[in-house]
């Protein structure tokens, strides 16, 4: 069980973020109690998002349960999901952000158990997606088994005194220890961020998935 925990506060040229600190923080807690071992990173340029996924990848093999999750500013374009690095320049071009899909791409290769991308950012003007034992999900959120946020929805972020989380965090905190199938606890999260009166018809989280196993994220490994 294997994680990377990606989150992107202080931008050079875009509006900064308070939640992905909190919520990288927070993840990373609850994925050590369920027995990943987990890097977290904050605040990456491009050169070092790609160098962090590499790693990771090297990582990877048969058998293996792993999550990408990442926090930030991210966009779609052309179908595609991008990430966005601290260093990336005004406005958005796929050449400066990191691919989403080819992430998960590159996971699926590595023949692992269970790949699961959880991507809790803005996919405003501009989707998320699936491929076999993959996952994406979005704040917005979608899984494939990949999950994130859908078109042009914005991410919300909660203040409480000095600490900022996301809306997704707020409830895949809920949810993730449960021992339950990955689509099924998603599902979960999905049902309440969609009762949650502040973002209600403002945020929604869309899940895409290939998962046919009932695999779960408290499966002994």
């Amino acid at each position: 069980k294997i994680a990377l925990l990606v989150g992107n506060n202080r931008y050079q040229h875009h509006p900064n973020l308070m939640a992905p600190v909190t919520d990288v923080f927070e993840l990373s807690l609850l994925l050590e109690q369920l027995g990943f071992q987990v890097v977290s990173l904050l605040d990456l340029n491009k050169a070092e998002m790609v160098t962090a996924v590499s790693r990771f990848l090297q990582l990877l093999g048969k058998g293996v349960y792993a999550i990408f999750y990442y926090a930030g500013h991210g966009y779609e374009h052309s179908g595609r999901n991008y990430m966005v690095p601290v260093d990336a320049p005004q406005p958005y071009a796929p050449e400066n952000c990191i691919s989403v899909q080819r992430i998960l791409q590159k996971m699926q290769q590595r023949q692992t158990a269970l790949n699961l991308i959880l991507l809790d950012t803005c996919r405003k003007c501009q989707q998320a997606l699936s491929h076999p034992q993959g996952f994406v999900c979005h704040r917005k959120v979608r899984t494939s088994p990949y999950s994130c946020r859908s078109e042009d929805a914005e991410a919300y972020e909660l203040q409480d005194g000095e600490f900022s989380s996301g809306i997704f965090m707020k409830y895949l905190k809920k949810h993730i220890l449960q021992e339950k199938k990955v689509t099924h606890m998603l599902e979960d999260v999905l049902e309440d961020i969609g009762r949650d009166p502040l973002v209600t018809g403002k945020q929604v989280m869309e899940i895409k998935h290939t998962l046919k196993e009932a695999r779960s994220l408290t499966d002994p490994i």
